[in-house]
């Protein structure tokens, strides 16, 4: 190294790219807001733009949007929406609203009623819906159901299901 070019160009490197800023490895997330005369929902930016505006939303269950947030919409009911607001899934509703995420997934049902789950973190489906029974994950398995009807006692339901069996996070018997 006892060319002073090649050191003033390697100097000139270093500098150059130390004061560049750091490029985000994703978008910031997005923060809700609630309008309290109805309730409606927006979400804004950190810089304070509104990115979603009030109107389209009237309930949300996620106040850091970062890349899925459950949204409900009068007459549509409850869905998971990414970013540019495509439906992802419908979760399963339970105890009076979107089911809650439980080891990182969520439990959704499609237009038939079976239930399936969906990573909390990205929305994907991870496990698409074939139970008509599905609880929620503990100790990295569920237990779910086939062949299932639903059994009412008062206020409370159950599930009664003739096959019943534990899946991983893929959905392999286990």
């Amino acid at each position: 190294m006892s060319n002073p070019v090649l050191l003033l160009l390697l100097l000139k490197w270093l500098i150059s790219t130390a004061c560049q800023p750091a490029k985000p490895t994703a978008e910031a997330p997005l923060r809700l807001v609630r309008r309290p005369a109805d309730g409606a929902c927006a979400y804004v930016s950190a810089a304070g733009d509104t990115i979603i505006p009030f109107g389209r939303y009237d309930g949300s269950v996620t106040a850091r949007f970062a890349a899925v947030a459950i949204v409900r919409r009068a007459g549509r009911g409850w869905v998971g929406i990414d970013r540019h607001e495509r439906v992802l899934f419908r979760p399963y509703l339970f105890d009076n609203g979107p089911d809650y995420p439980a080891e990182g997934l969520l439990r959704i049902v499609n237009g038939a009623g079976l239930l399936g789950y969906a990573d909390a973190a990205t929305g994907r489906v991870v496990v698409p819906p074939p139970y008509e029974a599905a609880f929620p994950f503990a100790h990295g398995r569920a237990r779910v159901g086939r062949r299932c009807r639903l059994r009412r006692a008062g206020e409370h339901t159950a599930w009664e299901c003739a096959q019943w069996q534990y899946i991983d996070r893929r959905g392999a018997a286990r």
